[in-house]
């Protein structure tokens, strides 16, 4: 076949790479920087358009609907937390 050198399976093994080890651990801090990344913007929006209801609607709703606005707050306090700490895992 003109050329062609058949790759064997039996030596892609871990043994002819030893650091694959270190290549799979920057291919998860790649893939949580890249999380990371995804994830800041939609939580500054989903914080943004809360903080901008309640404000503007505050005054008009009912203590069941102020409840689902705080429960929204805590809930992007949490995920702003984990986003944070997986930013600073990748550093």
């Amino acid at each position: 076949m003109m050329g062609y050198k058949p790759i064997h399976c039996e030596s892609l093994g871990s043994k002819s790479y030893p650091d694959a080890n270190s290549v799979r651990d920057e291919l998860n801090k790649k893939r949580k920087e890249d999380l990371v990344k995804e994830l800041v913007d939609p939580v500054c929006i989903i914080s943004n358009a809360n903080d901008l209801l309640s404000s503007r609607l505050g005054k008009f709703v009912d203590d069941e609907t102020r409840v689902y606005f705080e429960m929204i707050s805590r809930a992007i306090t949490k995920t702003k937390t984990l986003v944070e700490e997986l930013r600073q895992e990748t550093n």
